[in-house]
């Protein structure tokens, strides 16, 4: 494992004695090109940077291995920083350390010096000097990580992420005791000062709650632990989905794992699989568990759980439009249909009120067109009333004039005088 981890630090100023500034100076040199004459120039400060207590998250360093690796990196200068941003420049360095063994615990004392006045990313080492020592900074964290580290169960011993290992920091192992996990081999990778030893769950959330979150995805931790594990670990679980847990017997699972031991591994996938399916029955019809709460489970692993309706519904779109896309498309073109149809209705009630006028009832011509729905009929009654209209009202004028009398006469005189169908335009004329 080579995350970085963090765990808080409480700093205090360090009292040194005269006669140990020489010692101080010469391990200060290891680091320096130019070596420090002045002791003056240096800030140095103290702290407790771990021990073999029990912490918030429910580890315990182990002394014969992550402790005495503390001591080691301290010795050989482990850079200070700030926010555990490794991307800026160190401020300072640790120069020495010490293992500390009481009766109660052991534990890592660090040393740290910084150069006053010297700027570094923006900054003044003064003012951070002043800040450790007025007490507003006073707060240090400790990143620690390896690609050698891992955590070991207190109650088997195993490797905490070991599948073969069923327990949880901070819940009750299978004979009643206080689960914790040994940090193991870790090493020291860099110090920080923070406004607040370390953000709750930054420890944890690479490596207990991926544990804790897969066994609540499996269904397999009550909720009861569940919501324990989650005040241990200062974070979400569950991300708001409900699970549901299904005790056994030890009747009924010695029985169950009876008779999977006879099984091949094809055979006890299927049987495992009824078993549960089994217990879900049961528990809905002893009222143990709500049927919402399965629709809820199943609905958040893989395909949506589908009602009745549903599956209706997605047979009648086809696998075409059952996508939100699709189903949002659909929607836009309906809202533009409906649209079309409205002015295509409101096209045939004018041109029925060309054709007879509006003397006829408007809107009930208007909801039968409506209820009908048929674009391709109403189009053909606009067609209908249009034509209806202009055979109706033929354009020009169309009254005959009044005739002066004598005047059919006349017009007969002229029709004969101009017959086209005579052969000779000129016969009946004057010789």
């Amino acid at each position: 494992m080579s995350d970085l981890i963090q765990l808080p630090v409480r700093v205090q100023a360090a009292q040194i004695e005269p006669d140990e500034n020489e010692l101080i100076l010469e391990k200060v040199n290891r680091f320096t090109l130019e070596p420090v004459r002045d002791i003056n120039e240096l800030f140095l400060f103290s702290g407790i940077c771990s021990n073999d207590r029990l912490d918030a998250y429910f580890t315990k360093m182990d002394p014969m291995t992550t402790l005495k690796n503390y001591v080691g990196n301290l010795r050989e200068g482990v850079s200070l920083q700030s926010g555990h941003d490794i991307t800026k420049n160190p401020f300072g360095r640790s120069y020495d350390a010490q293992s500390l063994t009481t009766h109660e615990e052991n534990a890592v004392l660090g040393h740290w010096y910084m150069i006053r006045d010297l700027n570094i990313n923006g900054e003044n080492t003064n003012d951070l000097i002043r800040a450790i020592k007025s007490g507003i900074m006073r707060d240090l964290s400790i990143g620690f990580g390896g690609s050698e580290m891992y955590h070991r169960c207190s109650s088997c011993g195993k490797d905490l992420f070991d599948h073969q290992c069923p327990h949880f920091p901070g819940l009750e192992d299978e004979n009643g005791r206080m689960v914790f996990a040994w940090v193991v081999n870790a090493t020291l990778r860099e110090v920080s000062t923070v406004y607040k030893g370390a953000t709750p769950g930054a420890y944890i959330s690479s490596s207990f709650v991926d544990k804790a979150r897969s066994y609540v995805d499996q269904g397999q931790l009550s909720q009861t632990h569940i919501s324990r594990l989650e005040g241990a670990y200062s974070t979400r679980l569950d991300d708001g989905r409900r699970s549901f847990y299904l005790p056994k017997t030890a009747e009924q699972e010695n029985k169950r794992n009876e008779e999977a031991e006879n099984m091949g591994d094809q055979e006890r996938t299927y049987y495992s699989r009824n078993n549960l399916l089994g217990d879900i029955r049961q528990a809905v019809r002893e009222n143990k568990i709500e049927k919402a709460a399965i629709y809820e489970v199943l609905g958040e692993e893989g395909d949506k759980f589908r009602q009745p309706e549903d599956i209706k519904l997605r047979n009648e779109l086809g696998k075409d439009f059952c996508s939100v896309d699709a189903v949002r498309q659909l929607k836009k073109e309906a809202q533009q249909g409906r649209r079309y149809l409205a002015d295509v209705i409101e096209d045939a009630v004018k041109a029925r009120v060309r054709a007879f006028g509006d003397s006829f009832n408007a809107e009930s011509y208007r909801a039968m067109l409506t209820t009908s729905g048929e674009i391709d009929h109403i189009k053909e009654e606009i067609d209908a009333y249009e034509r209806m209209a202009k055979e109706r009202f033929k354009p020009g004028r169309q009254t005959e004039p009044e005739k002066v009398p004598g005047e059919d006469q006349g017009e007969e005189e002229n029709n004969a005088r101009f017959e086209p169908d005579n052969e000779n335009l000129f016969d009946g004329g004057d010789e």
